[in-house]
C-alpha cells in the first residue's frame, strides 16, 4: 500500500448468490437439509479499481444497484471480496445504515456509549466527546428516554451525531445526507466541510450530484458493476447526467412502444372477445329458437293425432248408455215373465207365433248385448281420452319447463358475457399496474 492512499481498492469482484428455493421455517431446513438448492450468481462488481489518498473526499455515483453501497460495505469490512483485494489505513466510521447496533429500551446516552464502542473508542475517548455529541444532536432532555420513543428524525439526528464525531482517518457516508430538518442538514453539510479541512478522507456515495460537486474533489462513475469514469466532478456528472437524460428517453419511447404494442394486443382481444361473445350470443339464440319450433312441432303433431273429446259429453253418452241399457234390462225381464206365462199357454198357440216370440226375445237380447258392447267402448274411449288430455297437459307443463331453462341459458350466456368483459377489465387493469410498475422502476433508476 502506497504511503500518500489510506484506500487502495485492486481488481475487486463481488457476487451475492439468489436462491431459487428459500427456507422460510425450520421444519423446510431440517426437510432440505443436505440437499442442493439451484441458485444464481449475481455479480455486482466485476473489476473495479482505485485509489483514495488521505484527505480526498470522493464521490460514488451510480444508478441503484450498480454497486456503490457494496463498494462502501467492502471498505468498512462489513462484507469481503470474492476476488481482489480492499485495504484501508487508519480508523474507519462509517455511516452505512444510521442506528445500527443502537438498542430501543436504552436511554441516548447509553446508546452513544454503545454505538461509539462499535466504532472502536474506548470509554475514556466516549466520555470526552458525549457532550459534544449531544449538543450536536440537538436532543437535549430527550437524551434521557429510551430511544424507541424518538421520532425517525430524532433516531437519525442521535446517529449521525454519533458517527460524526468519532473523528476517525476515514469517514465512508451512504445516502443520509438529508438527515432531520432544513437546519440541521445545514449544520451537517458544514461539519462535513469542517471534517475535510481537517484533513479526514470521506467517501460519499449519493444520487445528489450537487451536493458531490460542493464537497468532492473526485467522482467515480460506478456501471453495472464497472467504473465507467472518474475524475472531476462537473465533468463526470455531466457525461452521466446527459447518459441518464438519452437512457430516460431512450426507456421513455420504449414504454411508448411497449404501451402502443399492449394497446393494440388489448384491442385485438377486446375484439376476439367481442366476436366470441356475439358467436355465443347467435349460437344460444339459434339453439333457443331451435328447441322452440321443435317443441311447437311436437305440440302440433300431438294435437293432430289425438282426437279429443270433451269429458263431460263422454260422461254423458256413458250414462245415456247405462239408462238405455237398464230399459232393455227392464224390458228382458219383462219378456222372460211373459215367456214363463205364455208356456203355460203353449198349447194354444200356433208353431208361428212361438216362433216370433222367441225371435223377439232374442232381439231384445241381442240390443242388450250391443249397449253392453257400445257402453264399453265409451267406457274405454273416455280413458283414452283422459289419458290423452294428461298427455297433452304433461307436455304443456314440459314445454313450459323447457321455455324455463331457455330462459336461463339466455341468462346463462349474459352472465358468461358480463364474465368476459370483466375478465378483460381485470387483464386491462393488470396490463395499466404492469406499466405503472415500470415507470416507477424506471424512475427509481
Amino acid at each position: 500500500m502506497k504511503e500518500e492512499n489510506v484506500i487502495e481498492i485492486r481488481d475487486v469482484h463481488k457476487k451475492f448468490r439468489n436462491y431459487y428455493d428459500k427456507n422460510y421455517s425450520l421444519k423446510d431446513k431440517m426437510i432440505h437439509s443436505g440437499r442442493r438448492k439451484k441458485y444464481e450468481d449475481n455479480w455486482v462488481l466485476r473489476g473495479i479499481s482505485f485509489d483514495v489518498k488521505r484527505g480526498d473526499v470522493v464521490g460514488l455515483i451510480g444508478r441503484n444497484g450498480c454497486g456503490k453501497s457494496t463498494t462502501l460495505k467492502l471498505m468498512s469490512k462489513i462484507i469481503y471480496p470474492d476476488k481482489g483485494e480492499v485495504e484501508t489505513r487508519g480508523r474507519v466510521s462509517s455511516l452505512l445504515e444510521l442506528g445500527a447496533g443502537f438498542h430501543p429500551d436504552l436511554s441516548g446516552y447509553e446508546n452513544i456509549y454503545l454505538n461509539a464502542a462499535v466504532f472502536g473508542l474506548t470509554k475514556k475517548e466516549i466520555d470526552l466527546r458525549v457532550d459534544d455529541i449531544v449538543r450536536f444532536s440537538e436532543l437535549g432532555s430527550f437524551m434521557e428516554n429510551p430511544i424507541r420513543t424518538y421520532s425517525s428524525g430524532m433516531y437519525m439526528k442521535l446517529a449521525f451525531s454519533v458517527a460524526i464525531n468519532v473523528e476517525a482517518d476515514i469517514l465512508l457516508i451512504d445516502e443520509i445526507l438529508g438527515v432531520g430538518d432544513v437546519s440541521f442538514q445545514k449544520k451537517c453539510f458544514e461539519k462535513l466541510l469542517e471534517i475535510k479541512e481537517n484533513g479526514t478522507t470521506i467517501v460519499i456515495v449519493s444520487h445528489s450530484t450537487d451536493q458531490i460537486e460542493r464537497i468532492c474533489d473526485r467522482s467515480i462513475w460506478i456501471e453495472e458493476g464497472k467504473i465507467r469514469d472518474m475524475g472531476n466532478p462537473k465533468d463526470v456528472h455531466a457525461v452521466y447526467l446527459a447518459t441518464m437524460e438519452e437512457r430516460r428517453l431512450k426507456r421513455k419511447e420504449q414504454e411508448r412502444i411497449e404501451i402502443e404494442e399492449r394497446e393494440k394486443e388489448r384491442n385485438e382481444r377486446r375484439e376476439k372477445e367481442r366476436l366470441e361473445i356475439e358467436r355465443k350470443e347467435k349460437a344460444g339464440r339459434d339453439k333457443i329458437n331451435k328447441n322452440r319450433e321443435e317443441r311447437q312441432k311436437k305440440q302440433e303433431q300431438l294435437k293432430s293425432n289425438i282426437d279429443v273429446k270433451s269429458t263431460d259429453e263422454l260422461n254423458d253418452q256413458v250414462r245415456a248408455e247405462l239408462d238405455r241399457q237398464e230399459e232393455l234390462r227392464t224390458s228382458l225381464e219383462e219378456r222372460l215373465k211373459q215367456r214363463e206365462e205364455s208356456k203355460k199357454e203353449a198349447n194354444n198357440k200356433t208353431d208361428r207365433e212361438l216362433f216370433e216370440e222367441v225371435l223377439n226375445d232374442k232381439n231384445i237380447e241381442v240390443d242388450y248385448l250391443n249397449s253392453v258392447i257400445r257402453q264399453n267402448s265409451l267406457e274405454k274411449e273416455r280413458i283414452e281420452s283422459e289419458k290423452n288430455a294428461e298427455i297433452l297437459r304433461l307436455e304443456e307443463l314440459i314445454s313450459d319447463k323447457e321455455e324455463e331453462i331457455d330462459r336461463l341459458n339466455e341468462v346463462i350466456i349474459g352472465k358468461d358475457n358480463e364474465l368476459i368483459r370483466l375478465e378483460g377489465v381485470i387483464t386491462d387493469k393488470d396490463d395499466e399496474i404492469n406499466r405503472l410498475n415500470d415507470l416507477l422502476i424506471g424512475k427509481d433508476v
